[in-house]
């Protein structure tokens, strides 16, 4: 939905569309063409919604982030794990090889003072 605040501040104060555009003076299908983005909203209207609905300006304007369905979404967390996993066992084979470097350092040390 073009304007989901709206809609959502709208429910959340037990409003139809229908009293919601008697409220406004106009027809329930010009209010429901806003509220579905067909028709533009200007500033009055929107200074006029927001009174009714005790919301600010701003936050009934305000568009959600889309989320990607949550195949998708499942997929780029899984990728971004996945992705994750290789770097943390990339530092932990560097380390491993670090350590090694230096146990052999030590061992030949060691075998050098006898």
């Amino acid at each position: 939905m073009e304007h989901e605040n709206l809609i959502k501040a709208r429910k959340e104060k037990g409003l139809t569309q229908k009293e919601m555009a008697e409220m406004l003076a106009m027809e329930q299908t010009t209010y429901s063409k806003k509220e579905r983005g067909i028709s533009r909203i200007r500033e009055n209207e929107w200074a006029s919604f927001a009174k009714i609905l005790d919301k600010d300006i701003e936050v009934l304007k305000r568009k959600t982030k889309e989320l990607p369905n949550n195949h998708e979404y499942d997929h780029i967390t899984n990728l971004n794990v996945i992705e994750m996993i290789i770097r943390y066992t990339q530092k932990l084979e560097e380390e491993n090889f670090l350590l090694k470097e230096l146990v052999k350092k030590t061992i030949m040390t060691k075998g050098q003072k006898k």
